[in-house]
């Protein structure tokens, strides 16, 4: 990836959150692009909403990856080391 395209992809990514709010997958991917991003905050604050709005998702429609990426990120935003 190019990092010169992580404003647009941020973008992207922002109008596929917005149109399915309450899935987890595309704050999870977003959470990525702002990490490379340097925009550690609001990379957290997605992953953060994407944990809540997986407790709420019916089991069946979360894959064990997603799982597995909102586990470690989630523990990578509470950990020491970050902030």
């Amino acid at each position: 990836m190019e990092l010169g395209r992580l404003p647009e992809l941020i973008r992207r990514c922002d109008r596929v959150v917005a149109r399915f709010p309450s899935d987890p997958a595309p704050r999870n991917e977003r959470y990525l692009l702002l990490s490379l991003a340097g925009r550690d905050q609001e990379a957290c604050a997605d992953i953060r909403k994407a944990i809540d709005l997986a407790r709420t998702a019916t089991p069946a429609r979360l894959d064990r990856q997603l799982l597995l990426d909102l586990r470690l990120r989630g523990a990578l935003c509470d950990s020491p080391l970050r902030q």
